[in-house]
Parts: C-alpha cells; sequence; structure tokens
C-alpha cells in the first residue's frame, strides 16, 4: 500500500491552518472561541468540539509540522469553553437545525471528542495548557455520559452511534451504567443483512456512520466481533461505485437518494479495514482514494483529501504502520451483476458502464457511462395511478424482467342508509366496486458490452396513453438525420424517429434506437412524474397496448 500516513501528515497540516483560520477570535462576538457556522447560518456545539480536536491532533500527531505547539491547545480549550456553554442540564446538546436536546448529536460529538482526548493524555506534550484542555474535555465527557444515559433517539443508525459513544464515554469514566445501556442497544441484533445492506439503504451518508460506530466499539470495547459487519458493508459498497468513482444512491431511504457523492467519504473506513484483514481490493480502494486526493506530487488546500478518522487508534498500533507497506492491493472486479434481493436494487457494471434498477421507486432505471447519468421512468394515463414503480425484479438469465399492475374503476351507490349524511363521516368501504379495469408494464433489461436494451410492454386497458422518459444531463447536442439542437435545462422532446445521438459537452455519446411517438401527451400527464428544470427529456408515447424496445448504445 501507498504511505498514507505521510499523507495524512500533509492533510492534517492544511486542515489545522483552515481551523486556525475559521475559529472565531473576536471577543466581543458571541461565537469567541467557536467555529461559526457561514453556510447553514447557525453554530451548534458539535462544530466547536470537532474544532477543538482538529488542533489537538495538530499538537499530538507525531511527524507534522505543528507537533508540540502548546497554542493549538489553548485555541482548542477556547472552542470547548464554547461548547460546553451550549451543553444542557441534562448533558445533551442541540443539533441547532431541527433537534433540541439531542442524545444522538451528543453521541456523535462524543465520537469526535472521545478519541482526541485519548490522543492527548497519550501524546501531549504535557504542561498548563493541557491540563486545563484535558479537564474542559473530561467535563464535557462527564455531562455527555448524563445525557446519552437518560436520552433517546430516532433512527436505526442512531443505536449504534449511542452504543459506541457509550463505550468511548465508559472508557474515560469507568460508569458501568453506560455498558449496561450499551449492551441493551447491541441486544437488539445488528440490522446488516447477508448481503451487506443495513436497514436504511444510505449508501451516501448512514453506511458509514454505522461502519464508523462499529469500529468505534471494536477499538474501544473490544467488540471485533462487530468488524465483519463493516467488512460485509464495504464488499457490497465496491458493487455501487460508478466508473467516474461516485457513490450510486438511487435505492437510499434518506437524505442522500438521487445525491452523487465521491467515493471518498468511505476512505477512513476501507484503509481502517484494509489494514485490519489484508483485503487486496479494500487496500486497492484506499490506495486509489490517495492517488485521487494528489497523494503525489503536489497537496493542494483547496483539495486536501480525506483526513483519517481513526488517527489515534493508528498511532495507538505501530505494527499497523509497519504492515501497511506489506499489503498488496488488487482492484475490484470491472464486470459484475449483482441482484441484491431483499434491499429491491439490481447493481451491475461492464466497465465504463453500470445499471442500476430499483424497486418502487418511479426512478426505476440508471445507466451511468462514465461521468454521465440516465434515468428512465415510465407512466400510462391510467386514473392518475398509472406511474411505473416497479413491484417485483425477477432474474431471467440473461437480464432482468420488472412488473407493475394496478386495478382500478368507480363505485356505486351505499348498499344500506347510514346514520349520517355528511360524506366525510361515510364508511366507503360498503360501496360496490363498478368496471374496474386493468392496467400494467412489464419492461425486461438486458446489458452487453456499452449497450443496455429495454423490452417495454403495457398491457390491460385498452387506449391508456403512455410514455417512456429518458432524463439526462443538459448542455449536449441532440441529433437525428432531419435536425440537431444544443439541449437547455427543461427541454422536454418527442423522438419518433428510429435513431438519434445525444453528445455530451466532453463527447461522450450514446445512441437512441428505438423511438416512438404517437402523441404529445407527455410533459403533462396526469398522474405522472413532469418535467423539471434540472434535466434534458427525450421521451417516447403511445397507448395500449405497447410492445417497443429501445436501446442505449454509449461510447
Amino acid at each position: 500500500m501507498l504511505d498514507h500516513y505521510a499523507f495524512q501528515l500533509k492533510v492534517l497540516e492544511n486542515s489545522v491552518r483552515e481551523t486556525l483560520r475559521a475559529q472565531c477570535m473576536d471577543e466581543s462576538s458571541p461565537f469567541y472561541g467557536a467555529l461559526e457556522e457561514t453556510v447553514q447560518g447557525v453554530t451548534g456545539p458539535h462544530a466547536s468540539i470537532a474544532l477543538a480536536r482538529r488542533l489537538i491532533e495538530g499538537c499530538c500527531v507525531p511527524g507534522n509540522t505543528f507537533c508540540g505547539r502548546e497554542d493549538l491547545l489553548e485555541r482548542a480549550a477556547m472552542a470547548m469553553e464554547y461548547a460546553l456553554t451550549r451543553v444542557h442540564e441534562d448533558g445533551t446538546i442541540d443539533l441547532v437545525t431541527t433537534n433540541f436536546h439531542d442524545a444522538s448529536e451528543t453521541a456523535f460529538a462524543v465520537q469526535t471528542a472521545a478519541p482526541a482526548l485519548m490522543l492527548l493524555r497519550e501524546f501531549g506534550p504535557g504542561g498548563a495548557a493541557q491540563e486545563r484542555l484535558d479537564a474542559l474535555m473530561q467535563t464535557f465527557i462527564d455531562r455527555a455520559a448524563d445525557g446519552l444515559l437518560a436520552g433517546g433517539f430516532h433512527t436505526p443508525n442512531h443505536r449504534w452511534v449511542h452504543a459506541a459513544a457509550l463505550a468511548l464515554c465508559w472508557k474515560l469514566t469507568g460508569r458501568e451504567e453506560l455498558l449496561a445501556k450499551m449492551r441493551a442497544f447491541l441486544a437488539e441484533g445488528i440490522d446488516c443483512d447477508a448481503e451487506g445492506e443495513y436497514t436504511e439503504r444510505s449508501s451516501g451518508v448512514y453506511n458509514i456512520v454505522c461502519d464508523r460506530s462499529f469500529i468505534l466499539l471494536a477499538e474501544t470495547a473490544g467488540m471485533e466481533e462487530l468488524l465483519p459487519y463493516v467488512e460485509r458493508n464495504l464488499a457490497m459498497v465496491e458493487m455501487y461505485f460508478e466508473p467516474d468513482h461516485t457513490v450510486n444512491t438511487l435505492n437510499s431511504s434518506r437524505q442522500d437518494a438521487g445525491t452523487s457523492p465521491d467515493w471518498r467519504i468511505y476512505y477512513s473506513c476501507y484503509l481502517y479495514m484494509a489494514l485490519r484483514t489484508g483485503r487486496k481490493d479494500f487496500a486497492w480502494i484506499a490506495d486509489e482514494m490517495l492517488r485521487e486526493s494528489d497523494y503525489e506530487p503536489l497537496f493542494h488546500e483547496k483539495r486536501p483529501g480525506s483526513l483519517y478518522d481513526f488517527l489515534y487508534f493508528l498511532l495507538r498500533d505501530p505494527d499497523t504502520l509497519a504492515r501497511m507497506a506489506e499489503i498488496q492491493g488488487e482492484p475490484p472486479a470491472e464486470r459484475f451483476e449483482k441482484h441484491f434481493v431483499k434491499s429491491g436494487i439490481v447493481r451491475a457494471r461492464r466497465g465504463d458502464l453500470t445499471l442500476t434498477l430499483v424497486k418502487n421507486q418511479p426512478l426505476f432505471a440508471m445507466l451511468k457511462f462514465g461521468a454521465h447519468p440516465i434515468w428512465l421512468r415510465l407512466a400510462g394515463c391510467f386514473y392518475a395511478k398509472g406511474q411505473f414503480e416497479p413491484q417485483a425484479i425477477e432474474d431471467i438469465g440473461d437480464g432482468w424482467r420488472l412488473r407493475f399492475s394496478v386495478r382500478w374503476g368507480y363505485k356505486g351507490p351505499l348498499p344500506q342508509p347510514q346514520e349520517t349524511s355528511d360524506w366525510r363521516q361515510m364508511d366507503h368501504s360498503q360501496r360496490p366496486d363498478v368496471f374496474m379495469q386493468d392496467f400494467g408494464f412489464e419492461v425486461t433489461v438486458g446489458l452487453t458490452e456499452g449497450e443496455a436494451r429495454f423490452d417495454v410492454a403495457s398491457f390491460g386497458q385498452d387506449g391508456v396513453p403512455v410514455k417512456l422518459e429518458l432524463l439526462t444531463e443538459p448542455g449536449g447536442r441532440f441529433e437525428t438525420g432531419d435536425l440537431a439542437l444544443r439541449a437547455r435545462p427543461g427541454d422536454y422532446l418527442y423522438q419518433r424517429c428510429d435513431d438519434a445521438t445525444y453528445q455530451y459537452p466532453d463527447r461522450h455519446t450514446v445512441s437512441i434506437g428505438g423511438g416512438f411517438s404517437t402523441h404529445l401527451f407527455g410533459e403533462n400527464m396526469r398522474g405522472a412524474l413532469p418535467g423539471d428544470q434540472a434535466h434534458f427529456f427525450v421521451a417516447m408515447t403511445g397507448e395500449t397496448p405497447l410492445r417497443r424496445r429501445v436501446t442505449l448504445s454509449f461510447r
């Protein structure tokens, strides 16, 4: 593996410089000593605790140019003094953008503060500044422990954040009741399925939160039996990486859904698990993430790369650094297909082309060629209930079949008078069904080198208008044999011809074969998702019964 420690020293130095610039030093400001938030517009205590941690790492991590600088500890103490003014009597802090007296935000802050305090005690320079900062940080840990014992949580991943924070507080306080609550969380069982997926399917945020919490539990409470969950999840996430090294989040149930985060958000987890397991694919991924962070020859302050979350634990085990040079990486497969049945998602890759199919989502398919995504939507104007959201995905050997069906119609008069004439109070479940009709779609998908095919069929009630939509980035050139146009944001066109091409500004090109259009009722079809101003749309339209093949070929 590459020398990740030497890189971390450079990243740390850049981070410390930025932290010193960002800390509020205006004594008349209510944010004196804090990191004043300029993006969201509000400042919480966790940001100042993170500021203190960064300065502690600068002072205490051997080999970086700030090592031994006691003034960093003095500045860290200012940040902790501010943070302590924001701790409630019950020991909790606020996530000021939404949650108050929030034990989960407190747990996240403990995950930031506790390793920094351990680092300070083991590698600090000593002296009055360290003693003062130590006392402030211990005060925060003591009060946070009370908040963790009394407080609650919201979401599945918070259980593991709490468990790790409880273990960290136990390590620094010795309070056995913290371990009792930690065990109560863990007794619920770990929600990581056999394929490596957590409950929230959050490949852009909460996978990392869970993995990091289990790593902290292994390091702090000796619970190494939790590391296989991390390994399983990271092995799964390899198949969520796109050719441009972003992370596919189409199936997430959280706020990251539909985003494309940089894969380096996983840097700390892959590096840690590569060092613990020796897995060659994890080592290659960590090295590649490092290369993308300008490992050599330059370290740019604007692109500082990822600062390793587990620096203290790395320093505590010198043998780990020695093992780093011995592990040889191997790239993960660039040709695979995997149906995550429980999660309701298919991920397949052929070199620079990936395919994603998702159950119960209107954006049911996504292709990504290099950095260029194309999403697919399908709908019929059937009682405003015809938006295609696959109810089932079936493996069929050379591809996948997606199905959707709905039955709807009308209601008759009540068979018996009711006690009320108020429509809203009537029991409408007693009304008989009248003229019930069926409607549905079946989509068969195949993937080969550089090409995807979609066989689209609609069935049921005749004459239902349907539309298939391709959504992609605007700014490219759309061409047929008869016209060429520059696609602007929000442009919505109907492709009637069999062949068209769309060339992106970097000259990557997709050929669209099999176009069809019998009506123009697409952009504003009732009950279907409308157009928007973020994408360029290519639509194809017809009526039930419909049977068409559309191919997308990339070069």
